[in-house]
């Protein structure tokens, strides 16, 4: 049971929503975890371009790391762009497991209303927000099943579970299948080396100026710090490598690491 990404404009009712789906599985003991934008400053990250696409990485990040096909992740988060949720869809693609959108369909009079009462974002991000929302549509796969729910309607927890449980995943193509590797210790050569680099990158940088040259592990390779990185990108940049190399392997002579 994989991913449900749950949708909806700003103060539509996701949390409480998302609450109910975790506490009904929850009595049904099956595993499940919920991954929130809640710990995020709004009001600063959503006015700030930057900000935002870095808080929807990191979300989608966490989404990747944790989904499998026996756990039940809940992803509440605005969930608002369309090929954001289509990037979720190829998640889960790759993983050969399912997912589907619940659609907090809320009126944006009764939204801020809320947010008046919660003040959970100034009123010009929650209309910028508004304004920049894409609905989701049943027709687009990667929305897929939709259950479309309003303030008013009782979540269709059923149909929902039923969903997840007897669903066939959609089957994986060129671009999601990892390929078999020739060498199975490979791609954990591959993961401890990232790794390792990815620490003393993070370690030298401590004390790094720019235009400083450092080393790094395994190699006499030396590398020009010229750009402040966090620590999350370098694990984004990880990641992306380590899909990378599931999906083009190198041949077999050129293995070593």
């Amino acid at each position: 049971m994989p991913l449900l990404v749950i949708t909806g404009g700003p103060c539509s009712g996701k949390s409480t929503r998302a609450q109910a789906l975790y506490d009904y599985f929850k009595e049904k003991s099956m595993p499940v975890q919920i991954i929130t934008d809640n710990n995020l400053d709004r009001n600063t990250v959503y006015i700030d371009n930057t900000l935002e696409k870095q808080a929807r990485s990191d979300l989608k990040a966490e989404t990747q790391r944790l989904v499998t096909k026996t756990d039940l992740i809940i992803l509440d988060a605005l969930n608002y762009i369309k090929g954001y949720r289509y990037e979720l869809y190829c998640i889960t693609k790759l993983y050969q497991t399912v997912q589907c959108t619940i659609y907090c369909n809320t009126l944006v009079h009764l939204a801020r209303e809320w947010n008046a009462t919660t003040h959970k974002y100034d009123a010009p991000v929650f209309d910028a927000l508004v304004q920049r929302y894409e609905p989701p549509e049943g027709r687009n796969r990667w929305d897929a099943p939709l259950f479309e729910v309003t303030p008013d309607d009782p979540l269709p927890l059923e149909q929902i579970a039923d969903y997840l449980a007897n669903k066939r995943p959609p089957p994986p193509n060129k671009s999601t299948v990892n390929l078999p590797m020739s060498d199975t210790n490979f791609l954990h050569d591959v993961d401890r080396v990232t790794q390792d680099v990815i620490d003393s990158i993070v370690q030298q940088s401590k004390m790094a100026v720019f235009g400083q040259q450092f080393s790094i592990p395994g190699t006499t390779e030396k590398i020009t710090w010229n750009q402040t990185h966090s620590v999350s990108d370098l694990r984004r940049i990880r990641q992306q490598y380590l899909k990378f190399i599931k999906t083009h392997p190198p041949s077999k002579d050129n293995t070593n690491v």
